[in-house]
């Protein structure tokens, strides 16, 4: 867990709302876990590519 997820569960229901600068920090700390450019498959693939072993691009 990271220091703003702390501060984030500690504050309660009002840290998701707008007024709320946590729920800014929150979606900024979190948003790279959800962009396709370092997501789990797209690691592998870069893996695979950069080791030179056969990539399963069909999954992607």
């Amino acid at each position: 867990m990271c220091a703003v997820d702390g501060m984030y569960a500690l504050a309660g229901g009002t840290s998701v709302y707008e007024m709320s600068p946590l729920q800014r920090y929150f979606r900024d700390v979190h948003v790279a876990t959800q962009h396709i450019m370092v997501g789990p498959n797209i690691q592998e693939l870069v893996g695979c590519l950069y080791l030179g072993v056969d990539a399963n691009m069909v999954t992607l």
